[in-house]
């Protein structure tokens, strides 16, 4: 994208204003810092979606930022849908991680995320690992990826006869209630061949 840096300032300006609601003038540099990386992440949420700008959003960082908030708005929305269906059959085979991490942790970010002031914050850890791991993403774009493995793993779960995953992690360790592993990771490595 061709905009320049200063014109980033206005609008972090304008988030400055609407986070201190009016009551100030000026914020600390840190929460300065936080507001450019919030007007950053947008930018760069625009340029994913820029087949759908105007002709001119290439140079115009006031247009970049609003369709790239806009954009993570919509991801937001659709990230949301994807958790109604991930809870709609979910399981989580007794493992106390994987139930708190998708009936609370989740709903926390959701609950807790800022796509105006903080779009770029992850806010959860994902304490339950997926196979592959969510890497080089923050924000609501960890999040989506992250409910999409969720999904398809319990996809894959769900294909085996009721009982089979949780007779498998008791024979692997009884305690696997208590454990944060991968159950997937468990079930491939205990299959019968």
């Amino acid at each position: 994208m061709n905009y320049k840096p200063e014109d980033l300032i206005p609008i972090v300006a304008e988030l400055s204003d609407m986070y201190t609601r009016g009551e100030s003038t000026s914020v600390t540099y840190e929460a300065a810092q936080h507001l450019m990386e919030a007007v950053i992440y947008c930018i760069r949420e625009a340029e994913q979606v820029s087949d759908n700008l105007p002709e001119d959003y290439n140079t115009n960082a006031r247009i970049l930022y609003e369709a790239g908030f806009n954009a993570v708005i919509d991801k937001v929305e659709r990230t949301k849908e994807k958790y109604k269906n991930l809870i709609s059959a979910f399981s989580s085979y007794g493992n106390k991680n994987l139930n708190d991490t998708v009936l609370k942790a989740i709903p926390g970010f959701f609950k807790l995320y800022s796509p105006r002031f903080s779009p770029q914050d992850t806010i959860i850890t994902m304490d339950y690992p997926t196979p592959v791991p969510v890497t080089g993403k923050t924000g609501i774009d960890a999040i989506e990826e992250y409910v999409d493995k969720l999904i398809a793993e319990q996809r894959y779960l769900a294909s085996f006869p009721a009982g089979y995953v949780e007779e498998v992690l008791e024979s692997y360790t009884p305690d696997y209630k208590n454990h944060f592993f991968n159950i997937t990771e468990i079930i491939q490595k205990n299959r019968p061949r």
